[in-house]
C-alpha cells in the first residue's frame, strides 16, 4: 500500500479510536465529564460547609458524616460556594463526593439548590430552605469521588454577586450509612467543577 495512502488509513483508525474513547465504547458508558478540550473548567470548593442531622445536634465538622443509616436520623448538608464569574456558556456541573462503605451500599439523596444558612447549623431547625429545581442522586460507596449533576441547580442559582448555594439530604434508609468525607482531617473535600464552551 503507498505510505500516502496508509497514513490516510492509519489518520482514520486513530480518529476513530480517540472519538472511541471520549464517548465510550463497549460496555463501559462515557465520563459524566466529557468535553471538549476547547472547554473551560473551574474548581471551586467550599467557602461554608455545614451539616445538620434530625438525631443529634451537629457541632464541629467531623472528618465524615453518616448518611442514609437509620441511627443517622435525616441529615443535611450545605455547601456555599464563591460566585461563578465566567461569562462562557455553561456546560456542566458536578459536585464531586467521597462516600465510603461496604463495596455495593448506596443512599439515595436529594439535591437543590438552597437558601443562605443562618448561623452555625447546629440544630434541624436551624437547616436552610431548599429552591428549585431539586435533583433525586444515588451515592454509591467507593475509592473515588462521585460526580453528581448539578448543573440545572447552578443555571438556576448562577446570579452575578451572589454565591451558589446547594443542598444534599439524606433521610434515613435500611442498611448500613455511607460515611460521606468531609476533608475535615485531610482526606477527599467536596468539591464543585464547572465546564465552560
Amino acid at each position: 500500500m503507498p505510505l500516502g495512502r496508509r497514513s490516510g488509513v492509519v489518520g482514520l483508525w486513530l480518529a476513530s479510536m480517540l472519538a472511541g474513547s471520549a464517548f465510550g465504547c463497549g460496555s463501559q458508558p462515557a465520563p459524566p465529564s466529557a468535553v471538549s478540550e476547547l472547554s473551560g473548567r473551574t474548581l471551586l470548593l467550599p467557602l461554608r460547609f455545614g451539616w445538620v442531622s434530625s438525631g443529634r445536634p451537629s457541632g464541629a465538622l467531623p472528618s465524615a458524616i453518616a448518611l442514609g443509616g437509620k441511627a443517622a436520623g435525616r441529615v443535611l448538608l450545605y455547601f456555599e460556594f464563591d460566585e461563578l464569574k465566567e461569562t462562557r456558556r455553561m456546560l456542566r456541573g458536578e459536585l464531586l463526593l467521597t462516600a465510603s462503605g461496604t463495596s455495593g451500599d448506596q443512599v439515595e439523596v436529594e439535591l437543590a439548590g438552597s437558601d443562605a444558612a443562618r448561623g452555625e447549623l447546629r440544630a434541624w431547625s436551624e437547616q436552610p430552605q431548599p429552591e428549585a429545581p431539586r435533583l433525586a442522586a444515588r451515592l454509591v460507596a467507593q475509592p473515588t469521588a462521585q460526580r453528581l449533576d448539578v448543573t440545572a441547580i447552578l443555571r438556576a442559582q448562577n446570579k452575578p454577586g451572589q454565591a451558589l448555594r446547594l443542598q444534599l439530604r439524606a433521610e434515613p434508609q435500611p442498611g448500613a450509612p455511607l460515611l460521606l468525607e468531609t476533608g475535615a482531617a485531610g482526606g477527599s473535600q467536596p468539591r464543585l467543577e464547572v465546564y465552560w464552551e
